[in-house]
């Protein structure tokens, strides 16, 4: 995956106003596709969960400096 893809996802959730704790609240509750099918849209979820069922696309995305300021704002954000 290139970085311009990784780049596309974070700002597909930023342009859609991806709320931190909502989204946070959907992974604990594992209702994540559920979250992304009513946040992005349809293009867009399914880009997500394409890359997400993808594991060397998964740690590619998941290794950006973008990924890791994310998951600490999920990680950390209680």
């Amino acid at each position: 995956m290139k970085k311009a893809n990784d780049d596309s996802v974070f700002k597909m959730a930023k342009n859609n106003n991806i709320n931190i704790n909502e989204l946070k609240q959907a992974a604990e509750n594992g209702k994540v596709d559920d979250f992304i099918d009513k946040k992005l849209s349809k293009e867009a979820s399914q880009k997500i969960k394409n890359i997400l069922s993808d594991k060397s696309a998964t740690e590619k995305l998941l290794s950006t400096p973008q990924a890791k300021e994310l998951m600490n704002k999920l990680l950390n954000n209680k």
